[in-house]
């Protein structure tokens, strides 16, 4: 996928690709009335909604209530994606996220829902329902599938702008490499996102101990997602800049070398974006793979946008985006 993007353009197009991602979240919130209806004579006046840490149900609703709150909670999300496909003059990037995490909210809702139902089917007292085991991060799993498949759901943004001129003369520039794989900068988890990640897997650990590995599951899980927020990989090539997570290097960020105005070396302070990580400025307009405090590059981009980049060796990174720019084709 490219970043970014102009007003006019973030507005503009896409309405179908949209729709499909509203669509998912629809179908989360259909699940619960139809699946109810269909194993209505299978399920119990009541159903279970809480488990003591002794996994012994302690709460119960009755199966009307219970269909009616969770439709409910699910349609909350889909409201929420509805926002993103109405023409509200919002931005292709926020119209995205809007529909994305509506359909991960319906989704959620959809997912606990079944769960409850897989553990209630021919159960003639809820009270004694087994408890969730992997059923836990079965939901995680699936949770997360659908929230990826209503992201892709939306397409890829429109075509941004190509940048005008070339990098002012007084840039630097640093050849590309002769074998033309381009210049890469592989950055692991830093010492930061070790305080981060070790009360997490303490807390894991804890949770297993004294309850079970599936209570625990979801922490496990949160620990994959951050690693795979702080491992990342840099790549500048005649193509663009790449920005790839994790250890196999995706999800992917590219910006073409077509958007790319030019490139100065800058001061990373994390305070001023909120955290590490791939970070949207408050401004709107700004991006960064923000990894520590310290040098970085500031990448100006067409439309008034930009991108900030921490790396080890800013002069090469700037000086590299600044020959790729003199070489793309506007």
């Amino acid at each position: 996928m490219s970043d970014g993007g102009t007003a006019g353009q973030d507005r503009a197009g896409g309405g179908g690709r949209r729709l499909l991602g509203f669509l998912l979240a629809v179908l989360a919130v259909a699940v619960v009335p139809v699946t109810a209806e269909a194993l209505r004579h299978r399920l119990p006046d009541r159903l279970p909604m809480h488990w003591n840490t002794a996994d012994v149900v302690d709460a119960t609703s009755s199966l009307t209530n219970s269909v009616t709150g969770y439709t409910i909670g699910a349609a909350a999300g889909a409201v929420l994606a509805a926002v993103g496909v109405l023409p509200l003059g919002l931005r292709w990037q926020l119209r995205r996220w809007l529909i994305t995490i509506g359909a991960a909210v319906a989704g959620v809702v959809a997912g606990i829902w079944l769960t409850t139902v897989a553990l209630s089917v021919d159960v003639l007292d809820p009270t004694r329902a087994p408890a969730p085991s992997w059923h836990v991060p079965a939901l995680m799993v699936g949770v997360t599938g659908w929230t990826v498949l209503a992201y892709a759901a939306c397409g890829p943004p429109p075509a941004r702008p190509a940048a005008h001129g070339r990098p002012a003369a007084e840039l630097p520039r640093v050849p590309l490499p002769a074998d033309g794989a381009g210049w890469t900068e592989q950055t692991s988890v830093s010492r930061t996102g070790l305080w981060i990640l070790v009360p997490l897997l303490l807390l894991a650990g804890v949770l297993a101990v004294w309850i079970n590995v599936w209570v625990a599951s979801p922490v496990l899980l949160t620990v994959a997602l951050v690693t795979l927020l702080l491992v990342n990989r840099l790549t500048i090539d005649r193509h663009g800049i790449h920005i790839g997570f994790g250890p196999f290097g995706w999800p992917r960020i590219s910006v073409p070398a077509r958007e790319v105005v030019g490139a100065v070396q800058t001061t990373v302070r994390v305070s001023e974006w909120g955290g590490w990580g791939y970070r949207y400025h408050p401004d709107t307009r700004g991006r960064g793979l923000i990894t520590r405090s310290g040098p970085g590059i500031r990448v100006q981009l067409s439309g008034g946008r930009y991108l900030v980049l921490t790396t080890r060796d800013p002069q090469t990174a700037a000086g590299l985006v600044n020959t790729i720019a003199d070489l793309a084709d506007r």
